[in-house]
C-alpha cells in the first residue's frame, strides 16, 4: 500500500514539476529578449550621440590651445551627458529584473539571444564607446573632458556589473577590450573611477 501511494506521489510530483521547468526556461527566454531589446536600443541611442561627438570633435581646430579645447568640451557636454544618462536609466533596468537563467548552455539555445549574444551586443556599445573617447582624447586632450568622461565611465562599469550577473566573465572581456583600444589610457582612466 505505501509503495503504491509513494508510487503516485513520484508520478504527481514528475507531472507537476515538468510544467514548471517549461515556464522557468520560457521566463529565462523572455528575460534574454528583453535584455536584447534594450541593450539594442541602448546601442542606437549611444550612436546617435557619438555621431554628433565625433562630427564636433573633427570640427575642431588641430593642436587646440586651452580656450579652443574648453570649447570644444562644453560642444561635446550635452552628447556625453545624454549618453551617461542613457546607460544610468539602461542599468537601473537591468538591476531591478529577477535574474533567471536556464543552466543548460546559457540559454539552452530555447532562445534567439542567449548570454553569447547578450555578450556581443555589450562589446559593440563598449567599443563605440571607447572609440569614441580616443578620439576625443586625441584631438582635444584629457584634462579639458576629463570630468565628462568620469560619470560615463562609472555609468557603463555600473551597466557591465549589472550584466556580468547574466554574462558571466563580462567584467574581463570588457576592460580587456577598454585596454585595446585605449591603451595605457585605459588603465588610468578606470583607476580613476575604482574598477
Amino acid at each position: 500500500m505505501k509503495s503504491i501511494f509513494f508510487a503516485l506521489l513520484a508520478l504527481a510530483t514528475a507531472a507537476f514539476s515538468t510544467p514548471i521547468l517549461t515556464e522557468e526556461n520560457k521566463l529565462a527566454s523572455r528575460q534574454y529578449e528583453s535584455q536584447a531589446d534594450a541593450l539594442d536600443t541602448l546601442l542606437s541611442v549611444i550612436q546617435t550621440h557619438t555621431a554628433n561627438i565625433n562630427a564636433t570633435t573633427a570640427a575642431a581646430p588641430e593642436n587646440p590651445d586651452l580656450f579652443q579645447q574648453n570649447a570644444a568640451a562644453a560642444a561635446l557636454a550635452p552628447d556625453l551627458n545624454a549618453i551617461t544618462a542613457a546607460l544610468t536609466s539602461a542599468t537601473s533596468q537591468f538591476a531591478k529584473r529577477t535574474l533567471i537563467e536556464a543552466r543548460t548552455g546559457g540559454g539552452g539555445g530555447h532562445t534567439s539571444c542567449p548570454s553569447d549574444c547578450l555578450l556581443i551586443k555589450v562589446k559593440l556599445i563598449v567599443w563605440e564607446l571607447a572609440c569614441t573617447i580616443k578620439f576625443i582624447i586625441i584631438k582635444l586632450g584629457l584634462a579639458c573632458v576629463l570630468h565628462l568622461l568620469t560619470p560615463l565611465l562609472l555609468a557603463l562599469v555600473g551597466l557591465v556589473k549589472a550584466l556580468d550577473k547574466v554574462v558571466l566573465g563580462l567584467l574581463i572581456v570588457v576592460k580587456g577590450l577598454l585596454t585595446t583600444v585605449l591603451g595605457a589610457l585605459a588603465g588610468g582612466l578606470l583607476a580613476l573611477i575604482i574598477w
